[in-house]
């Protein structure tokens, strides 16, 4: 079995396990959330992804090319999702990803639904028809599909219980994301993966507003109450935007207007008079203030609209 093939026998047989369901706080197995549910099912299968630094959806893209994806986003249609192929990885850089199983269907880790204790209470990860959210690129793999790793899910790595200033690796890269998802600031340099000086002034603010004894040290107390800590609405990284905005933020909101019927013409990445007037008619229908910005509520209820897609 090849690499692509098991990464897909993976995706369908932990969606089928109902011991596997939705978890952002414990999401390396057995629960998973988006993202690691589709850097495990490559990871397992002999493709290097998380090691090469994916780790949720804002990074993968690079990791991801970085070990043999390429991006065929122009020999497909995102829309429709003609053209895709089983193991292809569609990717929301801001918010969703899944991986393609073959057929016009996806395997998709989407919500606890509610229901935040470990497994499947419903349908946390499911096998489904392709839906056109706004996917920003597909993904696919042209490495060496020669050979695989069994379709078992893999265990993930036991982590250091006690993490601190000079250490480094995939479990500290993991506690500095923890910690930008509970919105602390953990410096420039982000998930390096390196305890520097940052994420020990990060870790003892976390601390500090715990209760937690300050030592600017990750030991299992800290590391349990981190754990336990809800996910902002920053984890989301999507920008406060108005009239004049440019960028990837930008384009994406326009294409989520246009994909929920609020015409905003063209979607070029350049906030305008036409993305301000389709935001405010979107915003006057949820009753939220007609200030033409993307504040947190706006967003929130966007990304409620558009999932909704996801249950369809």
């Amino acid at each position: 079995m090849g690499k692509i093939e098991s990464a897909v026998a993976w995706a369908i047989q932990t969606a089928n396990d109902n011991s596997h369901g939705y978890s952002q706080a414990d999401r390396w197995g057995p629960d998973y959330d988006c993202s690691s549910f589709v850097i495990s099912a490559y990871e397992q299968a002999g493709v290097p992804v998380r090691e090469a630094g994916a780790s949720y959806t804002g990074n993968m893209y690079g990791a991801f090319l970085a070990c043999g994806f390429r991006d065929v986003s122009g020999e497909v249609n995102l829309d429709s999702g003609a053209g895709l192929q089983a193991g292809d990885v569609l990717l929301n850089k801001a918010a969703h990803t899944c991986i393609c199983i073959g057929g016009g269907r996806v395997a998709n880790c989407r919500t606890d639904e509610g229901h935040p204790q470990p497994g499947d209470q419903g349908q946390e990860i499911r096998l489904q028809s392709f839906w056109p959210f706004p996917w920003d690129c597909a993904l696919r793999y042209a490495g060496d599909n020669s050979s695989a790793a069994p379709t078992e899910p893999a265990a993930p790595p036991t982590p250091r219980s006690t993490l601190k200033k000079g250490m480094s690796g995939e479990d500290v890269r993991e506690l500095q994301q923890k910690l930008k998802d509970a919105g602390y600031d953990v410096g420039k340099a982000g998930t390096d993966g390196i305890f520097g000086n940052d994420t020990f002034r990060a870790v003892a603010s976390f601390q500090e507003e715990h209760g937690i004894p300050v030592t600017g040290t990750a030991d299992p107390e800290t590391i349990r109450a981190l754990n336990d800590t809800p996910i902002k609405e920053q984890g989301f990284r999507l920008p406060t935007l108005q009239n004049g905005s440019k960028g990837d933020g930008a384009l994406f909101l326009q294409a989520a207007l246009n994909l929920l019927g609020f015409n905003c013409g063209a979607a070029d990445g350049i906030f305008g008079a036409m993305t301000t007037a389709a935001l405010n008619r979107f915003k006057g229908e949820r009753l939220l203030e007609q200030d033409g910005k993307t504040d947190a509520g706006t967003w929130e209820e966007l990304l409620k609209e558009l999932l909704k897609g996801v249950s369809a």
